[in-house]
This record gives C-alpha cells, sequence and structure tokens, in this order.
C-alpha cells in the first residue's frame, strides 16, 4: 500500500479538477452512457480506509513525538533508505499540514478563473498543493539528496541552551549534513523546491510561470519549514510536561 500512496496523492489535483468542472450544458444531457464511463474512477472503500490508517498511525505517532532523532543518532543514509523516507513523508502529518498552509496562501493571493469560489475553491488549491508537496518531498527527500549526497533528515539538538536551540533548529532550512558527515549548504531543498515549481508551471491551471514564481515558492517554503523545524524541536519537550512522557 505505501508504495502506491504517494501516485495517489500525485494524481489527486486530477481527480479534484474532474470534480469541480461546470454543470452540463441541458443540450448535452442526452450523451451516451459511454462518455459517463471516461469520469475518474472512485477510489475503492478499502484503498480509502488503508490510506486513512496510515495517516492515523502517523498523527498518533507525530503527538507523541516517535519521528523527532536526535543529532547524537545520526547515522549516513543509503540511496534506498532516503527512498524509503521519502516515501514515509508522502503521508505524514507535516505534509498534509504544509498542503493546508499552501493552499490557504494560494487562496488569498490567486485571482484565478480556473478555480471555483468558497470551499470547492480551497479544496482546489489544497489538492493542487497536496500534488505539489507530494513532487517536493521527491526532489527533497531522494533525488536531490541521492545526486548531492546529502541527508533529507531533520535532527534535533536538545543539548544546546534555549535561544542557540531556536537558532539552529531554523537555520537547518539551509544547512544539512552531507553523507560524509559535514555540515554544508541544503541544496537539496532549495533546489528541490524550486524544480518542484517549474515542474508545476505545467500542470497548474492558471499557473504564472518564469524565475519570479520559482523565487516566491522557494522562499515561502523555506520559512514554512523553519516554523516546522522549530516545532520539530521543541515539541516533545512540549509534549512531555503536557503528557508526561
Amino acid at each position: 500500500m505505501k508504495k502506491f500512496l504517494p501516485l495517489l496523492l500525485l494524481l489527486l489535483p486530477c481527480f479534484v479538477f474532474g470534480q469541480g468542472t461546470a454543470p452540463m450544458d441541458p443540450a448535452q444531457a442526452g450523451s451516451s452512457q459511454s462518455e459517463v464511463q471516461g469520469t475518474p474512477p472512485v477510489p475503492q472503500p478499502g484503498t480509502v480506509a488503508q490510506v486513512k490508517k496510515l495517516v492515523k498511525h502517523e498523527i498518533n505517532d507525530a503527538i507523541m513525538g516517535k519521528h523527532y532523532p536526535s543529532l547524537d543518532n545520526w547515522q549516513p543514509l543509503t540511496p534506498k533508505q532516503k527512498f524509503e523516507t521519502f516515501l514515509n513523508h508522502t503521508y505524514s502529518p507535516r505534509t498534509f499540514a504544509g498542503a493546508g498552509i499552501d493552499a490557504v496562501r494560494d487562496k488569498l493571493h490567486a485571482g484565478d478563473r480556473e478555480y471555483e469560489r468558497g470551499s470547492a475553491g480551497l479544496a482546489q488549491h489544497y489538492g493542487v498543493e497536496l500534488g505539489t508537496s507530494e513532487t517536493d518531498i521527491f526532489f527533497e527527500r531522494f533525488l536531490f539528496p541521492t545526486l548531492l549526497r546529502q541527508d533529507p533528515r531533520y535532527f534535533r539538538n536538545p543539548d544546546l541552551p534555549f535561544f542557540r536551540r531556536a537558532l539552529y533548529s531554523i537555520s537547518r532550512v539551509i544547512i544539512t549534513h552531507s553523507d560524509s558527515g559535514h555540515a554544508t549548504f541544503n541544496g537539496s531543498k532549495v533546489l528541490g523546491g524550486a524544480a518542484s515549481q517549474a515542474l508545476a508551471d505545467l500542470y497548474v491551471p492558471g499557473q504564472s510561470q518564469g524565475m519570479g514564481p520559482i523565487r516566491d515558492r522557494v522562499t515561502f517554503d523555506l520559512l514554512r519549514d523553519a516554523g516546522f523545524n522549530l516545532l520539530h524541536e521543541f515539541w516533545p519537550d512540549i509534549r512531555h510536561k503536557l503528557f508526561h512522557r
């Protein structure tokens, strides 16, 4: 199931826009059933249940702080392990939350007529952003880390004083570990975000193109991910005080 989940999420924008089409003209109401059969297939209940189960499991693990390794536990990843990291992030709470943040941002700033208004338009934005997020993950967690020999993971550093620790967590969006263990520029995240935005230009309705949107997307993603890093860094401490575990 985990192997096919990224494909399902990548196809979600097409499914969302397929559901958001305008009503059929009355003159076309008598069209043959063969045309109706060309509509996107509805996911099987078993598949939906498995996806919900995976997402619920990831949310529970996130609440209990099980996905926040310490810097002391760092070990380089093989290409196969980086691919597994990509697969794991396709259904992580961070991916869905990040797509939601991006969708709200797009809804507030975009005036594309390609999207419907109200909640339907927000759902369309979310479907597109979730598909774009999955592309981001592929580039940032597997492809570029493998090519550049970098580690795509975030590691906590709880031994630092509070302000240095906060600065450390924010800086990880531009600094990461190389496979040799040295600190290096996080080219995987920057180039991955740029490549994902360039690819989105080809299929997102009403998407403006050029270096401007790519720069804006990368900048916004870095700021968003810096916030996620702060959450990853300090949430286990907050969890300990809240749940006493």
